[in-house]
């Protein structure tokens, strides 16, 4: 598995966001390809992604050589949510393998050691590639919206005021919500403003 530098960063950005003591998404990202090719020799790679992320998270990396072409056979499966939200986060992984039934043993195992009914680890359904396979700079916008949103929560808005008010700022501009945050962040990060100073900077 290849890990760049970009995909690095959104990694280093997720982990993070986890706040969990000793976790490496990368490191058990690199351990999970690794144990998954010991297994299956046919192994080719996966996907990742991530919901309740804004915008989705997502990516793929496949081995030299290895296309939506050679893919024989897939197995999907679905890791508990994570986060304290009403809705958390779920994280669905997809893996290739270029020969068919490469991965029946190693669901059958999956059900056996989980006590989860075989029919949640899905073969075969997901042998093409997504098309947005690489999105490095996804958590890092997801990152830059998150901290426009926490700029103007200082400044007196409501988490629902601050969404709305980067949604509406970059519709006006004729941009998109990264721009709109990075320009928010720009002319209130430093500055002592609410919602009412914030108006006659034409934040309303």
């Amino acid at each position: 598995m290849t890990i760049d530098a970009g995909l690095a960063r959104d990694l280093r950005l997720l982990t993070a966001a986890l706040d969990e003591p000793g976790a490496d998404i990368a490191v058990s990202l690199l351990r999970l390809a690794a144990d998954t090719k010991a297994a299956v020799p046919s192994y080719l790679g996966l996907s990742v992604s991530v919901s309740g992320t804004d915008p989705l998270f997502t990516f793929t990396d496949l081995a030299d050589g290895a296309s939506t072409g050679t893919i024989a056979t897939s197995l999907r499966l679905m890791l508990p949510g994570v986060g304290d939200g009403a809705a958390p986060s779920v994280v669905a992984l997809t893996f290739y393998a270029g020969l068919p039934g490469a991965f029946v043993d190693l669901a059958a195992d999956l059900a056996w050691l989980t006590a989860l009914p075989p029919s949640d680890f899905v073969l075969d359904q997901n042998t093409t590639t997504p098309t947005d396979s690489r999105c490095g700079t996804r958590v890092a916008t997801a990152s830059v919206v998150n901290q426009a949103v926490g700029v103007l929560i200082g400044r007196g808005f409501s988490p629902a005021q601050a969404d709305r008010q980067i949604d509406t700022r970059a519709a006006n501009a004729g941009t998109d919500r990264q721009t709109a945050a990075t320009l928010i962040i720009a002319m209130l990060g430093d500055g002592d403003v609410g919602p009412d100073v914030g108006n006659s900077a034409g934040l309303k």
